[in-house]
């Protein structure tokens, strides 16, 4: 029997009980021989007069390896993820190898399946494997079973296992794409460069948010997005603000330098780190996105209800824009009254 180390260590004291109980069942301590009684059991193969049949039981066994190898690739499959283009080949973890998980080589081809995946369907154990190496061990790692809330955890897990097995990417957007991270790199070597022993908040080692923003702003327009209300941390923020936003690299570099003296009572300082900016971005498809990022405050996790606020006070604005310019289109506008049940100020009208 295959023992953990957490249990080896008592492994000779259960056998030496054990031993004794079959021997002489009184001379062992009452709960010892519970024990054994209850192991003796379930290891009977007659339950209610029926005898279990040795297929059935190596059937269970196997469902259990199978089901245990989903969970494992779940739980850990983000550790052999290929982070690493220059790598040669996948990084190893010894708990995800066929002989911890219970297989050998000569069972790659047997047919198997699990309920708690991909709905039970039908496939052999290699293309089960194939499918959970490429969901959970592929270019991106996901590190989401400690999550305690199991609806939220449900759905990360559903996301993950309905993705298309390949997304074919346009070479335009790869280009555009990679275009994105060179600028973010580019910008940060350079700041570096030049402005050295300077307060900075490097965006290098996460230049992938700069992907993650563009893919974000070029899908607005399929969701009938017109705004983005944004906040962020200081690190990455110059990066943001010159290559999404598209703030003037000439504004950027002066605040870096020494005369530059905002007028503010308590001086400079990373005062460039604080500040938001307002921006319409025009894409290629002919549509355009305003973007707001919102000013930092000294405490810097005071900004989401700042976004939040100022998101829906640019939701309420926009929909009474919408209302007056609709009543404006129709040649009438009456006098507007405001309803505490209604979400805007509405024209004055019945309200249910």
């Amino acid at each position: 029997m295959r023992t953990s180390i957490a249990t080896r260590a008592n492994l000779q004291l259960i056998e030496d009980n054990y031993r004794r109980w079959r021997q002489n069942p009184e001379s062992v301590d009452s709960g010892w021989a519970a024990f054994f009684e209850g192991f003796e059991l379930g290891e009977t193969p007659e339950r209610d007069g029926a005898v279990a049949k040795p297929v059935e039981v190596r059937e269970s066994s196997l469902q259990s390896r199978v089901d245990g190898l989903v969970y494992a690739y779940r739980t850990l499959g983000h550790t052999i993820a290929r982070l690493d283009p220059l790598l040669d080949k996948r990084r190893e973890n010894p708990l995800l190898t066929l002989r911890e998980l219970g297989f050998s080589e000569k069972d790659l081809d047997l047919r198997v399946s699990s309920k708690f995946f991909f709905g039970n369907r039908q496939m052999t154990l290699r293309e089960m494997i194939a499918a959970l190496e490429n969901i959970y061990a592929g270019s991106i790692g996901s590190e989401f079973m400690h999550i305690q809330n199991t609806r939220v955890r449900n759905w990360v897990l559903h996301r993950l296992e309905s993705r298309p097995a390949k997304v074919e990417i346009p070479r335009a957007a790869q280009i555009a794409l990679l275009r994105a991270l060179l600028e973010a790199e580019s910008f940060e070597v350079f700041l570096h460069a030049h402005y050295v022993g300077q307060k900075r908040f490097s965006l290098q080692g996460a230049e992938s948010l700069m992907v993650i923003l563009d893919t974000i702003l070029h899908k607005c327009p399929g969701a009938g997005i017109e705004e983005i209300c944004m906040g962020m941390t200081h690190r990455g923020r110059l990066n943001v603000l010159a290559n999404f936003l598209k703030k003037s690299l000439d504004v950027i570099f002066t605040e870096f330098t020494e005369n530059y003296i905002p007028d503010l009572v308590a001086g400079d300082g990373d005062v460039k780190y604080h500040l938001g900016y307002r921006t319409v971005r025009k894409l290629g498809s002919g549509g355009q996105i305003e973007i707001r990022l919102s000013a930092n405050p000294s405490h810097l996790e005071a900004v989401d209800p700042v976004v939040e606020g100022t998101a829906r006070a640019r939701q309420r604005i926009r929909d009474l824009f919408m209302a007056t310019r609709l009543l404006r289109g129709r040649g009438s506008l009456r006098k507007p009254s405001t309803c505490r049940n209604c979400p805007v100020t509405a024209p004055a009208a019945p309200c249910t």
